[in-house]
């Protein structure tokens, strides 16, 4: 198993990645990206299980993305839309709707 982890970063968070793979010898490479001008791309060659997961834990710990992952994002839930029966039906409200009656005012015990 020989894959590579794509992360794209910023100038500033370069060093923190690289002394991570320099500790646990991690192969990488590192391009700039033509656009925009502050951003690099950063390839982790990653061999084996192990090391896959301590790369995911520590990126996730240090809240750096994989570039491609947008998939696994969660998805959002639509609001809640009222049907069109309870949109038509116009607000009732009677006179007796706001009295209380004797039992219900003394409570049940």
């Amino acid at each position: 198993m020989s894959e590579s982890i794509k992360v794209i970063l910023k100038q500033k968070s370069i060093p923190v990645l690289v002394d991570f793979c320099i500790e646990e010898k991690i192969e990488f490479s590192v391009r700039p990206q033509p656009f925009p001008d502050t951003d690099w791309e950063l390839n982790l060659m990653v061999q084996d299980i192990k090391t896959a997961v301590m790369t995911g834990m520590f990126l996730r710990e240090n809240r750096i993305d994989i570039a491609g992952n947008e998939q696994q994002a969660k998805p959002k839930k639509p609001p809640v839309k009222k049907s069109k029966e309870e949109e038509d039906k116009p607000a009732i409200h009677s006179a007796e709707e706001g009295k209380t009656t004797e039992s219900e005012a003394k409570g049940l015990f």
